[in-house]
């Protein structure tokens, strides 16, 4: 399984794929024939998937798509064969078909419109399919770029709030993906 995009393939690891990324995201790197990054993932991200993959060892031989909610996804330029960023969902959708996305592009290649694409190719995959109803993204509203593509996503805000009660910096996006807004026609704005 695999979305295809202008520049980018998108793509859920699959076991051996997740282990040796955690492991070493170069090792992953030559594994998938990209460009050595000198990037890692968080020691906290990787001692959190271990501890769930110990919990879960049959998830990718069970005959379902649920380890898709589970692994890491990787954007790989295919011109320039590097990952130019990464997303995770955040476990399987809820009982009313939501659930929430974890985007990271990497700072090289930040307000170059790969998130834009990625979440596009995304929701065009999700409206074919009926894994979940809702996509969820948490975006800080300080960040313009991911403010601007998510609005011309579609995407509609939802506010979060701290514990005092109070309204904080960031907020939840959200979007159905039964019908999706056509989004070919639009062009990327990230003023």
């Amino acid at each position: 399984m695999r979305v295809v995009t202008t520049r980018l393939e998108i793509k859920p690891l699959n076991l051996e794929e997740f282990k040796a990324i955690i492991e070493s995201r170069a090792k992953f790197e030559r594994m998938a024939k990209c460009n050595i990054s000198g990037f890692s993932l968080p020691d906290s991200y990787c001692a959190e998937v271990t501890e769930m993959l110990e919990k879960r060892q049959g998830l990718w031989s069970e005959k379902s798509n649920d380890y898709l909610f589970y692994t890491l996804w990787t954007m790989i330029d295919t011109d320039i064969k590097s990952i130019v960023g990464l997303f995770t969902f955040n476990g399987k959708p809820n009982a009313q078909g939501e659930v929430e996305v974890y985007f990271s592009i990497e700072s090289p290649y930040r307000r170059k419109g790969y998130g834009y694409e990625a979440m596009r190719g995304m929701l065009k995959w999700a409206s074919g399919s009926e894994l979940f109803k809702r996509l969820l993204v948490e975006a800080d509203f300080d960040n313009k770029a991911a403010m601007a593509s998510l609005k011309k996503l579609g995407f509609k805000p939802i506010p979060v709030y701290d514990y005092e009660g109070t309204t904080g910096t960031s907020t939840k996006y959200y979007i159905s993906t039964a019908k999706p807004k056509d989004i070919d026609s639009e062009e990327l704005d990230f003023d």
